[in-house]
């Protein structure tokens, strides 16, 4: 299995990634490989349980774009979610929403670094 094959697995929707990439794989493949750095750059859930909400809601609207970018499918509905709860003052629920994001998220960041 390649790394679109696994990712594909995981809900991510390759299709519309490669659409998105002109049908460039190799192109697609090497920016899923920078997505664990963005997601190292921009915590979320340290910010949201220090308080610092502005920071969360600014880091979980980078991975939105990210993820989106990517049809990290899965990732992309719970960092909307996430996003909008933050942003009409339901931070108890993002956080909840975030910890559930987290543990898909953690599967992604396994997949694509057993190719890194």
């Amino acid at each position: 299995m390649s790394l679109i094959d696994e990712i594909n697995a995981l809900g991510a929707d390759t299709k519309d990634a490669l659409g998105r990439f002109m049908g460039n794989s190799e192109l697609y493949e090497k920016m899923l490989k920078k997505y664990p750095k963005v997601v190292a750059d921009s915590p979320v859930l340290e910010f949201a349980e220090s308080g610092d909400i502005d920071a969360a809601t600014s880091n979980a609207h980078a991975l939105k774009g990210v993820t989106g970018n990517l049809s990290l499918t899965p990732l992309y509905k719970g960092y909307t979610e996430i996003v909008e709860l933050f942003r009409g003052g339901e931070t108890d629920k993002a956080i909840v929403i975030l910890k559930e994001t987290l543990e898909i998220q953690k599967k992604f960041l396994e997949c694509i670094s057993k190719y890194l």
